[in-house]
């Protein structure tokens, strides 16, 4: 009896071990997919600390942006700022009061820029393209043009996809290049989870790790709204690349 008693609780030492051996190889994938968080003293959050290239978003929202200070921002002791991306245009006619000195001081700060444009879908896509083209002239060595859409105002889908291919091709057609489309989780899933958008880059709002989607145009993570800045008290959008220093080459603008 003893000596049974003996194998069984070898076989569950032996079954605990399995397990444990299975539960960490299965978090060694996950962190090799870049999921892997880890807090951030410098902007005050949880970043996804194995993608190598990160990046901010700003608008005149942000007021005055410390230029300086963010291209000296260390995330952690080997990883900093690399890209921005400048709001530029929204709707028919407005535009950014903040983007051209944004514009000019975040190249001036060694940062890879790009602009984007808020797209309102109750107003006509090519007027709106034409706004954002009017204001934004793009160079060698910048990101692609973007187009945020995050709001749909009532307007069906079948009308806002047609709208923002619309403008999409504008754009591709003005910069020859293919625009980056940002929007969030459900609104990827509701209207641009579909082959007519998979040549576009895709940027997705996301603030969980287990809602990032499964897309193979997936360039661009924002996973964050919240981080800070020492000395200021706004919150600011943090962004990292899904790729590396080659595929991050690869989107800049020939």
């Amino acid at each position: 009896m003893k000596k049974k008693r003996i194998q069984l609780i070898v076989s569950f030492l032996a079954v605990i071990g399995f397990c444990w051996i299975l539960f960490s190889y299965i978090s060694s994938l996950t962190d090799d997919e870049g999921h892997q968080f880890s807090y951030s003293e410098a902007i005050q959050i949880e970043v996804p600390q194995k993608h190598l290239i990160h990046g901010i978003d700003v608008s005149h929202h942000n007021g005055i942006v410390p230029w300086n200070h963010l291209s000296e921002l260390e995330i952690f002791d080997t990883v900093s700022l690399k890209f921005v991306f400048i709001k530029a245009t929204e709707g028919r006619s407005l535009q950014d009061p903040n983007f051209e000195i944004n514009w000019r001081k975040a190249k001036q700060k060694g940062l890879i820029a790009g602009a984007y444009h808020f797209y309102i879908p109750t107003r006509d896509p090519i007027e709106q393209a034409r706004n954002f083209c009017k204001m934004v002239k793009l160079q060698e060595g910048d990101l692609p043009p973007v187009c945020d859409i995050e709001v749909t105002n009532r307007v069906s889908h079948p009308k806002i996809r047609k709208d923002i291919k619309a403008f999409l091709d504008y754009l591709t057609d003005h910069y020859h290049t293919k625009p980056i489309l940002y929007t969030n989780t459900r609104m990827y899933s509701d209207l641009f989870n579909n082959e007519e958008f998979t040549d576009f880059p895709l940027w997705l709002a996301s603030y969980e790790s287990n809602t990032i989607v499964n897309a193979d145009n997936l360039r661009f993570w924002q996973y964050s709204k919240q981080g800070k800045l020492e000395g200021n008290s706004k919150s600011w959008d943090y962004n990292v690349f899904l790729g590396d220093h080659s595929d991050f080459e690869s989107m800049l603008i020939k």
